[in-house]
């Protein structure tokens, strides 16, 4: 059996499962909740599989790469698939104490689970265009997710997020038919030495600047952030936690994929536009957080200051850069979605989102005030917890490579992100009581609180072999001879076309 649909196909089945039981709650959110536990498992047997025996392809239709579409899982997007999955499944969890019964009859699920098809669709496939595809259904998904509610803010939240990401879409289109008419071909393993024999630099440079441009979009990254913090708080509080834990990670990853495979040739000349654009995202999410008392608009904005973060990584392209940044990407994609879920357990309890006028919730929620210390040391980098050691590894890289003022800069934020965050948590739990419980805090949202924070806790206890498969996975982007022989170097139907052959 050939693994690297399994999550495409799974997400899509239980999407179309789901529509149709609309009418009968119960039994679309157990098929919801199987569903994603299936998908999780399918995408964790990927991971294995591409560890054990190297990248995976999936050759649509019969047609040998690269006149056919492909999907390939390497060890970058099988990771990324995989974690998706967890924080996509714990999302979901949260969401059957978190909505109301008509709100979950009006499409919730299918939604879900149509956008988490896009997000592994994008992760997994092996062609420009079908990574258009794949965005535009993540997009139309979240679209509708985060107009949820049907609320004035949601709406104009909406408005905002999709005016700008169709104006990236038209852009992705040309940068797409620009690649076409320059390689004659959209397959990511072909494109590499098409480019690289192309006779002007200039403009593969000029198609990868209008590609990080929309994908830029896509992650939040400055200038183009300034729709997520309204879409993220205003989405339903699961939704949130997708959005800011997984889905701006699709925008860094097109970026990192592109930058370091299809883009090779000039990845060195587009580097002072990455390094620069993320230098002054990570400024503006933390001057943003800071003058922030919604919690929720806070997390937004600090989700925007830690993509910079990410993104500084991924511009060095070093080995250290890389490593940092893809450590980040799992201690963001699990603390954030922490953070999220857990304030959603405030905001429920208090019936308000101004943190000044919660105080006090420690006593009622000691559970949650710990899950939201443990959320908010990961995220401001404090040790041991991993967001130190992948913001020291982004520091190192920086100062190894020249860069001495990005690397204070970086360290400053790091301190200004705790500052934002440990304010949140005294304000909300700590001091005198300002606002009395309205609601208890169902079961259904504290469990997937826990896991996060227990998640975390496993990451930081075995930070050594993470270290070791992120090393592994930072040397397979950087030399993505495996991942293009594997797509190229077989015939359809044998071994090397299909997923066999030598390991790594």
């Amino acid at each position: 059996m050939n693994w690297v649909p399994a999550p495409i196909l799974l997400s899509l089945a239980t999407a179309i499962l789901c529509s149709g039981l609309i009418r009968w709650r119960r039994a679309q959110v157990w098929v919801s909740l199987l569903g994603s536990l299936a998908t999780t498992a399918a995408a964790g047997r990927l991971l294995l599989l591409v560890w054990e025996a190297g990248p995976q392809v999936h050759v649509m239709g019969g047609w040998s790469p690269p006149f056919g579409i492909v999907l390939v899982a390497d060890l970058l997007s099988g990771s990324l698939v995989a974690l998706a999955s967890v924080v996509a499944c714990l999302s979901l969890l949260y969401s059957t104490g978190y909505l109301e019964e008509r709100e979950a009859r009006a499409g919730f699920h299918p939604l879900f689970h149509f956008l988490l098809m896009g997000i592994h669709g994008a992760f997994l496939t092996g062609d420009v265009f079908n990574l258009f595809v794949f965005f535009e259904v993540l997009l139309l998904a979240s679209y509708s997710l985060v107009a949820y509610g049907g609320t004035g803010a949601q709406l104009e939240a909406t408005l905002k997020y999709a005016t700008l990401n169709l104006v990236g879409s038209a852009v992705f289109l040309l940068a797409v038919g620009a690649l076409y008419g320059l390689a004659g071909t959209l397959n990511m393993a072909h494109l590499p030495a098409r480019l690289a024999a192309a006779e002007s630099p200039a403009i593969v440079l000029a198609i990868l600047l209008l590609f990080v441009a929309v994908f830029g979009t896509k992650a939040a990254a400055f200038p183009f952030h300034f729709w997520l913090p309204d879409a993220h708080s205003s989405a339903p509080t699961p939704i949130s936690a997708m959005l800011s834990g997984v889905l701006i990670k699709v925008g860094a990853y097109a970026i990192l994929r592109l930058g370091g495979l299809v883009f090779a040739s000039v990845q060195a000349l587009a580097q002072p536009v990455l390094l620069g654009m993320a230098a002054v995202t990570m400024v503006v999410g933390a001057l943003g957080a800071l003058a922030q008392r919604d919690v929720k608009r806070l997390l937004a904005y600090s989700s925007i200051s830690q993509m910079g973060y990410i993104l500084l990584g991924v511009g060095l392209f070093t080995p250290g850069g890389l490593r940092g940044a893809l450590l980040l990407i799992l201690n963001h994609a699990l603390g954030k979605a922490l953070l999220f879920l857990a304030a959603g357990h405030a905001v429920h309890a208090a019936g308000t989102r101004d943190m000044q006028a919660m105080g006090g919730l420690r006593a009622l929620l000691p559970g949650t005030s710990a899950a939201f210390l443990v959320g908010v040391l990961a995220i401001a980098g404090v040790p041991p917890l991993p967001g130190f050691f992948a913001k020291l590894a982004i520091l190192q890289a920086l100062l190894a490579a020249g860069h001495p003022v990005l690397a204070a800069l970086a360290a400053a934020m790091a301190l200004a992100t705790l500052l934002y965050l440990f304010r949140a948590w005294q304000w909300i739990f700590w001091g005198t009581t300002q606002k009395e419980a309205t609601h208890a805090v169902p079961i259904g949202m504290r469990a997937p609180v826990a896991v996060l924070a227990l998640l975390l806790a496993l990451v930081t206890a075995s930070l050594g072999p993470v270290s070791a498969w992120l090393t592994e996975v930072a040397a397979q982007v950087r030399s993505p001879e495996a991942y293009v022989g594997r797509v190229l170097g077989g015939e359809v139907g044998s071994p090397g076309a299909q997923g066999g052959g030598p390991a790594r």
